[in-house]
């Protein structure tokens, strides 16, 4: 009878807050998928802004200095000036301009130290314009990280199983709102998985097509 319960109340726990699970990869560098959308050829300088497919922002001023925002893509795992660090509360983004992209999954490497630094509540948004943003993935579990007490840990979301199919983006944002405990947040690593939307032809490239479709009938038909 109480193992029935247990599984019951486990199954409940699942269902009303499935977005708390993840595939764990390993852990440093070596567990990175690596080749995500912002450095497909996996060629982007750690130390850098060179050879990255997308344009990093965030909402910390010094995004470049020792243990600063830009850290979260560098591909590496590690501590000292391979993560970010510390700030209780702020974003990062990476920004694909004109292509969109179908989140299909995304990696997120805790810190080399200090769990309490760990985010308990933060999420993924995509959007199209830098003004309007949507969820496409919510962690929220108060006082108890991700990771665990496990550093440098690379945990997975897929698509399907963590989060919901979303609509293309050309923006990924990571948010954090709440760390365990003290006023210092810290990641180390972000990885972004998707499928390009297919472009649609504008409306007056399709007509000019279509004229000149036509027109080649024409002379066709005039020359037969």
């Amino acid at each position: 009878m109480n193992r029935i319960l247990f599984a019951l109340v486990a199954a409940t726990i699942l269902f009303v807050n499935p977005a708390q699970a993840a595939t764990v990869r390993g852990t440093g560098t070596g567990a990175l998928v690596g080749h995500d959308l912002t450095d497909p050829e996996n060629d982007g300088a750690s130390n850098a802004y060179v050879n990255y497919n997308a344009v990093f922002r965030s909402s910390i001023e010094s995004f470049f200095y020792s243990e600063g925002a830009f850290n979260v893509f560098d591909n590496v795992v590690d501590g000292g000036d391979a993560k970010w660090c510390c700030d209780t509360k702020g974003w990062v983004e990476a920004d694909f301009g004109s292509k969109r992209y179908t989140l299909t999954s995304f990696t997120a490497t805790s810190g080399n130290d200090s769990p309490e630094r760990d985010s308990d509540i933060w999420k993924i948004l995509g959007s199209n314009d830098g003004v309007n943003y949507t969820t496409i993935f919510s962690y929220d579990r108060d006082n108890v990280s991700p990771w665990g007490s496990n550093r440098n840990q690379v945990n997975q979301y897929f698509v399907g199983t963590d989060f919901a199919t979303p609509a293309a983006y050309s923006i990924f944002r990571y948010q954090t709102y709440s760390v365990i405990s003290g006023d210092m947040h810290q990641l180390n690593e972000l990885e972004f998985f998707g499928t390009e939307e297919a472009k649609v032809p504008e409306p007056g490239s399709v007509a000019l097509f279509g004229l000149g479709l036509l027109a080649a009938l024409g002379m066709r038909r005039k020359r037969a």
